[in-house]
């Protein structure tokens, strides 16, 4: 093998092992910055991501973000957040906005994953779930599959697929109660008709859900 062939194979592993994450898919007005700069980027898809990036949709926006080989983060209009930590401890720092995590495989040894809100920090270790936090930095999260841990003011609850708790800004999360968000709702996250593969997390009946989604704001 020459130096040369040997230094390109070089540099694309070092460039494999450098990204944290994709910004896999975007749709309408998507901004991007790196960590440390001064100004947006406006996302065309496909861009890799570090800790301390941070993502921004605009009106009518969405994103599909890869976390390796974890899972995908769908992101829909309004919404700001950054990834940060590293590849062992990860939170997602969401400013408001709405969001679908699905993580495919169970987190292993002392891996985390976060994702944090104005006003609660939930843990992660496989599942699939909804969260929104909205302008008056109240956060919602409902299960679509296994438990996430939410946590404010010292209280922590457990949402199982198919419940869901509110936490208001300074305040402790609510009781965990069930919900009847239809499946289907998460269809608005779609880009190209994907889910990136997340529809494979649903742990709650598919039928029988006819009750209203949460309200946009």
């Amino acid at each position: 093998m020459s130096r040369f062939l040997a230094l390109a194979f070089l540099l694309a592993a070092a460039a494999s092992f450098a990204q944290d994450a994709t910004l896999s898919k975007v749709q309408g007005p998507v901004f991007l910055r790196a960590g440390g700069a001064a100004a947006d980027i406006v996302a065309k898809g496909g861009e890799e991501l570090l800790y301390g990036d941070a993502v921004r949709t605009g009106p009518g926006g969405s994103a599909h973000v890869l976390i390796g080989d974890r899972g995908a983060v769908l992101v829909a209009e309004n919404s700001a957040f950054m990834l940060q930590g590293n590849k062992v401890d990860t939170t997602l720092r969401f400013q408001f906005g709405e969001f679908l995590i699905g993580l495919r495989r169970k987190l292993e040894g002392r891996e985390t994953f976060r994702v944090r809100t104005p006003s609660a920090v939930a843990a992660v270790r496989g599942t699939l779930f909804w969260g929104k936090s909205d302008e008056q930095k109240t956060s919602t999260y409902a299960g679509f599959g296994h438990t996430i841990a939410v946590t404010a003011k010292g209280k922590t609850v457990l949402v199982g697929a198919g419940e869901t708790t509110t936490i208001a800004f300074g305040e402790a999360p609510s009781d965990v109660k069930p919900h009847a968000i239809p499946v289907s709702f998460t269809d608005k996250f779609r880009i190209g008709g994907s889910l990136q593969g997340l529809e494979s997390l649903v742990d709650i009946p598919k039928a029988g859900s006819a009750a209203p989604v949460p309200s946009k704001k």
